[in-house]
């Protein structure tokens, strides 16, 4: 099995390229060039924001399509056209975000799209990209599976999640949670991802045109992260609720380059039954035995300072006044 993976230099895509060499796949990794080669893959530079970038495959035989690094929908729109008829099927790793902003819970595939949601132009953009995907499939392009992620943990996570939390209760640091810290999130772990993606390959045409959202089936507050963190590393909490509004802060507007607390204050607890039902995936981690794993790593790895945020240092001092 031949796999070409857009993106896959980092986090998740790492955890993809072990669980297909391990089924024996010869996979190529597309990047722009700025991370380092990923061992035991053919890398190479491809940058899609470039019109023609694709055409170095012109002569290339994949049989599957992997695409984590889709940011714009035309992009999805070039490649569906490059790849017509050239390979067997096309997984698009989407997001929980396509979903309107909803009151009832677990949210399932069949639920409303698209706006009202405070992730507009993002969620806009990978509910195009998954229309697209499903035309090219009922043109007879490919097969398409399109997998829905909500937030992934695991070592190598690249963005200050986990590490935010336990580096603040390794010190015994405040730690900052919006109207208390009661909105509610789905989790999955990078490991259990690939593993899916595996599964949806195994799976053929089965799986053509289906959208499957892959999270834990155990929703969990913002506190309960907090407080699950210091289960596994053995700290006690200091939590510090705030009220957004005092700060003018929305969800449209959360930024991971400055936050108070690493995941925004807004709903979203994904139903994962129809993967198990369709093909019998199950993950096997839930959101502790994902914290155990990264705590242990990322002592390890030894950064263990707190990253400093202006926006969490803003509200500090006003709550500490």
């Amino acid at each position: 099995m031949k796999v070409l993976l857009f993106g896959g230099t980092r986090f998740m895509g790492r955890y993809v390229l072990k669980a297909l060499l391990e089924q024996g796949a010869d996979v190529t990794i597309a990047n722009r060039g700025t991370r380092e080669e990923n061992i035991g893959a053919t890398n190479v530079i491809c940058d899609r924001s470039q019109p023609g970038a694709l055409e170095q495959f012109a002569n290339s035989k994949f049989d599957v399509v992997i695409d984590f690094s889709a940011y714009a929908s035309t992009w999805v729109e070039e490649a569906g056209n490059f790849f017509a008829n050239k390979i067997e099927k096309y997984i698009f790793i989407s997001t929980g975000a396509v979903y309107s902003s909803s009151n009832i819970f677990p949210i399932t595939e069949d639920f409303p799209k698209g706006p009202p949601h405070p992730f507009a132009d993002y969620a806009r953009e990978k509910n195009r990209s998954e229309a697209l995907l499903q035309e090219f499939s009922n043109k007879g392009f490919f097969t398409t599976t399109a997998c829905r992620l909500p937030f992934v943990l695991g070592p190598d996570n690249y963005e200050d999640r986990e590490s935010f939390a336990f580096s603040r209760l390794l010190k015994g640091l405040p730690i900052l949670l919006g109207n208390g810290g009661k909105s509610i999130h789905s989790f999955v772990y990078a490991g259990d991802v690939a593993d899916a993606i595996v599964a949806i390959i195994n799976a053929g045409k089965k799986v053509d045109k289906q959208a499957f959202n892959i999270a834990t089936q155990q929703a969990t507050t913002s506190r309960g992260f907090v407080e699950l963190a210091a289960r596994v590393c053995k700290k006690e909490t200091n939590i510090l609720p705030y009220n957004p509004d005092d700060f003018a802060l929305d969800v449209a507007n959360f930024d991971l380059r400055n936050v108070a607390f690493p995941f925004p204050e807004n709903n979203g607890y994904l139903g994962s039954e129809k993967i198990k039902e369709t093909i019998g995936f199950v993950p096997k981690h839930n959101l502790e035995s994902m914290l155990e794993i990264y705590f242990k790593w990322w002592l390890e790895k030894g950064d263990l300072e707190p990253k400093e945020y202006p926006l969490e240092q803003r509200i500090l001092e006003k709550l500490n006044k």
